[in-house]
């Protein structure tokens, strides 16, 4: 039963998703470009703990609001998608990919994969109409919930720093112009 149930998940998962993120990527597309400026790099310690303390908030929500992952997915994904996207257009595709890589390496399928946890035991609640088999479900994936969390941190961490190392890059390449 429990490979039935996650088949159907998956099925629903990826559709959600792709929903999601495409109605992101073409709100970015229809709306002026020109309502929006691109901030000044921002990197370091303080920085580094700005994200942390976003994405831990972030984690701690799915964990613990599994109930409104699907609402809460929809603000994630659809934003970040939309953001993404109005970077491309604002900022040009070398410095808006400078900005995602690397750390949105880790941080975006890291993203994916903790709030489908959380929305997997949602689906398991409404599937099973039962709360001790949703907490049975969380309770088997602590052990993902902790990788998830560990990721989010180095994540942070090279977001943090990496902003600096991309913009002195971003300097160096200038000066070959």
């Amino acid at each position: 039963m429990i490979h039935k149930r996650l088949k159907y998940f998956l099925w629903y998962y990826s559709i959600y998703c792709i929903l999601l993120i495409g109605t992101g990527i073409y709100l970015g597309n229809i709306v002026n470009k020109d309502l929006f400026e691109a901030a000044p790099p921002t990197s370091g310690q303080e920085f580094m703990s700005v994200v942390l303390t976003h994405n831990l908030t972030n984690f701690a929500m799915y964990l613990l609001g599994f109930l409104l992952s699907p609402l809460f997915q929809i603000m994630d994904f659809g934003g970040s998608s939309f953001v993404i996207t109005m970077g491309f257009r604002t900022l040009g595709a070398q410095e808006a990919l400078g900005k995602l890589i690397p750390h949105g390496l880790l941080e975006f399928p890291n993203m994916l994969f903790y709030q489908g946890i959380s929305q997997y035991v949602l689906f398991t609640l409404i599937y099973t109409k039962s709360i001790k088999a949703a907490l049975g479900v969380m309770k088997k994936m602590i052990p993902y919930y902790l990788l998830s969390l560990v990721i989010l941190i180095i994540a942070a961490f090279i977001e943090g720093y990496d902003s600096l190392l991309f913009s002195i890059m971003m300097i160096n390449n200038r000066w070959f112009y």
